[in-house]
């Protein structure tokens, strides 16, 4: 049906109408606009949401005691299925080459914060001669929140792992703090006074077990002979 006849039958349907039938007509209309806008608006806030749960696969290349490794994590929200990871060439790593670990030669899955890793090659640099590696690689894998595949080709840079320095004198202060805690203790038990620095291989005058056996005995023991033993050592 031409399209021009039928805005003349509803230009002559609004003639033959009153005021009402405008306002509810132009009511209608305006419902009907919000709905599709609304509708519209849902859809694309559901597909955004969607695509706001894809896995997000994030890649480490670093150097472990002389091997390097490349290491995969899903920072996503749901599942990476079929992981496949296909190392094409490495870079700037002096005279070593590619040595695929069995890893990269399957495929495996990560589910969100998972992380996998792999050797990759053994490190070309030494004392003499720093080197950042770079491996460029292909990745594909089936995404958990649409089940479609995610492909794509990237260059993961070598990334130095600082080593924490080792605060010897902190080691040190605890180190004496358990030996004077442990002198004083012993000091207690004992009842003696040696010193920390103090290396004397003194015989015990009784143990913990006795002191404790004649205290409640409301035993006295005579320790004076003891003492004068250990001076006289």
């Amino acid at each position: 049906m031409d399209i021009s006849k039928q805005l003349d039958e509803i230009i002559e349907l609004l003639k033959g109408s009153g005021l009402s039938d405008y306002i509810a007509i132009f009511s209608v209309f305006v419902a009907v606009i919000a709905l599709i806008v609304n509708i519209a608006a849902n859809r694309r806030n559901h597909r955004q949401y969607i695509e706001s749960l894809k896995p997000l696969l994030s890649f480490g290349l670093y150097e472990i005691n002389g091997i390097l490794f490349l290491s995969i994590k899903n920072m996503g929200q749901t599942e990476a299925r079929n992981i496949k990871v296909d190392l094409l060439e490495l870079k700037n790593n002096g005279d070593y080459d590619l040595e695929v670990d069995d890893l990269f030669k399957m495929e495996f899955m990560l589910y969100p914060m998972e992380e996998v890793q792999g050797r990759v090659a053994a490190y070309g640099g030494n004392c003499m001669n720093d080197c950042f590696p770079v491996v460029d690689v292909k990745i594909s894998f089936l995404n958990g929140n649409d089940n479609k595949i995610s492909e794509y080709s990237r260059s993961i840079t070598f990334k130095r792992i600082p080593h924490e320095k080792i605060n010897l004198s902190r080691i040190e202060d605890s180190i004496r703090s358990v030996s004077y805690s442990n002198n004083r203790l012993a000091n207690y038990i004992e009842g003696r006074t040696l010193l920390r620095s103090d290396e004397l291989n003194v015989y015990p005058h009784n143990s913990l077990y006795q002191d404790m056996k004649d205290a409640f005995n409301n035993i006295e023991r005579e320790e004076s002979k003891n003492k004068n033993t250990d001076k006289e050592r």
